[in-house]
């Protein structure tokens, strides 16, 4: 979010409709996170000229092999999971004396926790567009 205390997901689905589209999946009142690479380091390694933190120096390099960080996206698989009996988040409950929660992200190469109070999710609008470029639908 524009502050601190607050942090959002701007994700994008392919939901059966009128559910596909994009939203702000917003948890609030987060007080704890962790964000970890869970790639191996050949990756890292392969990825660290500045050239994979933005797209055009990327394209212009030739698209080396690496991770293109610059993308600016991220295919969240297997994506939001809650931790069940979370030791972090009873820690938070009992010294904030409110419910807290905890959840995890998994995303391509990077894994995210959150210890929070709330979540929201928000529709955006109903496009696609990226998404859809990324993954194909298994014939019907």
């Amino acid at each position: 979010m524009p502050y601190q205390r607050d942090y959002y997901f701007h994700i994008e689905t392919l939901w059966n409709e009128p559910l596909a589209g994009q939203y702000l999946v917003a948890f609030r009142h987060c007080y704890e996170m962790n964000y970890q690479i869970i790639t191996g380091s050949e990756t890292l390694i392969e990825s660290w000229d500045n050239c994979f933190i933005d797209m055009k120096e990327y394209e212009k390099a030739g698209q080396p092999e690496g991770y293109v960080w610059g993308a600016n996206w991220a295919t969240a698989y297997p994506g939001f999971s809650p931790i069940e009996n979370s030791a972090k988040a009873q820690a938070w409950t009992q010294k904030l004396n409110k419910p807290m929660q905890e959840v995890q992200v998994e995303a391509d190469i990077m894994r995210i926790n959150l210890v929070y109070s709330t979540w929201d999710i928000r529709k955006l609008n109903n496009e696609t567009g990226l998404i859809s470029q990324v993954f194909f639908p298994f014939g019907e």
